[in-house]
């Protein structure tokens, strides 16, 4: 990735550049010559074929006598603009995309404020939850009432290293999950000895609670719950975390209607990165495996222990009762003979892919455990999965992703900011969409995936340029895959997007002083916290910066209001022409002419 450099040391390039395409000299540069210059420089993910030259020469050759000639050339390097839908020439802004395509890791798009949390939030006398990890609270933002977060407050140690260290643990846990059913973590405050997480509100209640309600959980409904509990714990484990206090507490639905049965995982104060290696006794008893209990700060364990909580609840959702009673000594004793009620009722009757389920699950030995990836695929939890995505539903989320992919990277990268503050009340339809392409159950997408669930869609198979340039744009952060908040913000609609509470929590992502506006200052830190600083200095983070000011600031004074927010992120649907498949001709100049440079130089 090319530095950013001033105009004037471009031009200088430029010419140099020049030269070294025009071969023979004559002030041209021919398609052989542009042909022989690309696959000289060209990499194995560089396909610069016939049709990839065809394509440069046709966006630069601009009186298209098949040649291009120097003012040509200076033009397609530095151009600003780009065709709109209607094929006339209009201004569009893309500070970001003139200096190459790069990836940022959105889950940096998260604030962190060192402010008094109610400043931003009334916090209501209700408790969700209490307990030695601190309080859950209802919160209602000031400046939009009808957005309502979920607010965990804790005192922080004030001796005890190692508990401050759990606390910042457990927020960079919350911050690098990112699925379906993990709750979400929207923002930390900090004030004195407080320190405080506001999260997305799940107004469902505990599945405990359900079960004390109705002494069990259906059986249709239990694998539904138990599906998605396991969907996230493939995710976490994947990205090297372990849950260690998975209980029907700690899953909440996320709404009060009984019948969506969408939940969150919550609570990962007890989480940990399988690497460090977990040797603490913690979690629930009655959840807890055995390799846990008796681990006592001296036997390492491996994330396997979750698998052997899932079956516990399970059981317990099933028929009402844990499966290991007792004192303590007596619970461990039959844990690890695996000795339990599994004759008598409710289980004489119950479906043998239950307890199949289970008994797999109830394994002392670890590593005699149903591996994550096959638990995930048990039959038992795949055949009581409810119907497929409305295809309505689908069909504009699918639209959605042609416009998203169609917008600059700094538009994008707006849109993401959204997308990382929604709740699952504004997903809905997004999470279906998703959750039915994501066959694995991992709560990743792969291009394989992505290529089916737009087939199954549309019926139609997406050409492969097409879908990998799709596939591209909506991986922000170079992962391979399309994480969730990724695949959110590509499906998101203007509807959605145009609700002044949705706009307002984006813009706070970016204000990230609180001073009600968005300064270049601002704009620097989000981009140097991004990850983009590994690619650009702090020097061109500042100028983008400043490039975005300029562009957007309405009163001229050097900062981003609300208001000037709002016009931002109505332009994301307005009507672009999708650049799909034609990525190499819009963006990457800065790139090929860094190469090129390189090349002349050596």
């Amino acid at each position: 990735m090319a530095p950013f450099l001033a105009m004037a040391d471009v031009r200088d390039m430029i010419k140099n550049t020049f030269k070294t395409f025009d071969a023979n000299g004559d002030g041209k540069i021919s398609r052989e010559e542009l042909k022989r210059v690309l696959q000289s420089i060209s990499t194995n993910k560089d396909k610069f074929d016939d049709g990839a030259v065809d394509a440069l020469l046709n966006a630069s050759d601009t009186n298209k006598d098949g040649v291009i000639s120097y003012d040509e050339f200076v033009d397609w390097v530095t151009k600003d603009t780009k065709a709109n839908s209607e094929g006339d020439a209009s201004p569009e802004f893309q500070p970001l995309d003139k200096r190459g395509a790069f990836k940022m890791d959105y889950r940096k798009l998260l604030p962190e404020r060192f402010v008094d949390v109610k400043q931003r939030y009334d916090m209501d006398s209700q408790e969700l939850g209490a307990g030695g990890f601190g309080k859950v609270f209802v919160a209602r933002d000031k400046e939009f009432s009808n957005r309502m977060v979920a607010v965990k407050k804790v005192m922080k140690p004030t001796s005890k290293n190692s508990e401050m260290e759990d606390l910042l643990r457990e927020i960079a846990v919350m911050k690098d999950l990112d699925h379906p059913n993990i709750c979400k973590l929207l923002a930390t405050f900090e004030e004195g000895r407080s320190l405080f997480f506001v999260m997305e509100l799940c107004e469902g209640g505990e599945v405990f609670d359900r079960i004390l309600e109705n002494g069990s959980i259906t059986e249709k409904t239990t694998a539904n719950i138990i599906q998605q509990v396991c969907s996230a714990l493939f995710h976490a484990h994947a990205r090297g975390i372990a849950h260690r206090d998975i209980k029907p507490e700690n899953v909440v639905f996320c709404s009060k209607n009984r019948d969506d049965l969408q939940i969150k995982l919550i609570d990962w104060g007890l989480a940990v990165n399988i690497s460090e290696g977990m040797k603490a006794a913690v979690g629930s008893m009655t959840y807890a495996a055995p390799e846990v209990i008796s681990s006592q700060d001296r036997k390492n364990y491996s994330e396997a222990c979750d698998l052997w909580s899932v079956g516990v609840m399970t059981y317990v959702m099933l028929c009402g009762k844990p499966p290991f009673w007792g004192t303590r000594e007596q619970h461990f004793k039959a844990a690890k003979k695996e000795q339990y009620p599994f004759k008598d009722a409710p289980w004489d009757k119950m479906n043998p892919q239950a307890k199949d389920f289970v008994s797999k699950l109830l394994k002392a030995k670890p590593a005699d455990r149903l591996p994550i990836k096959d638990v995930i695929k048990h039959l038992w939890l795949t055949s009581n999965i409810d119907g497929s995505a409305d295809q309505e539903a689908s069909a504009d989320v699918l639209k959605n992703l042609d416009n998203f992919c169609a917008q600059s990277t700094f538009k994008r990268m707006c849109i993401t900011a959204v997308a990382r503050q929604l709740d699952h009340k504004h997903l809905k339809d997004i999470h279906q969409v998703f959750r039915e392409m994501d066959v694995n159950g991992d709560g990743v997408l792969s291009v394989e995936e992505v290529a089916n669930g737009f087939k199954k869609i549309s019926g139609d198979s997406v050409d492969s340029a097409k879908l990998k340039e799709i596939f591209s744009r909506m991986d922000a952060d170079g992962s391979q895959t399309i994480d969730y908040t990724e695949f959110c913000a590509a499906g998101l609609d203007a509807k959605t997007t145009d609700q002044d509470d949705v706009i307002w929590a984006a813009f706070k992502t970016f204000d990230v002083d609180n001073s009600g506006f968005i300064s270049v200052d601002n704009l620097k830190s989000i981009l140097n916290s991004a990850d983009v600083k590994d690619t650009w200095s702090s020097e061109v983070c500042e100028q983008v910066g400043i490039e975005i000011v300029e562009k957007f600031s309405k009163a001229g004074d050097g900062q981003i209001s609300f208001e000037d927010w709002r016009g931002v992120m109505q332009t994301c649907w307005g009507k672009s022409k999708s650049t799909v498949g034609e990525e190499h001709v819009e963006l990457g100049a800065y790139d090929i002419l860094t190469k090129v440079s390189a090349l002349g130089a050596k």
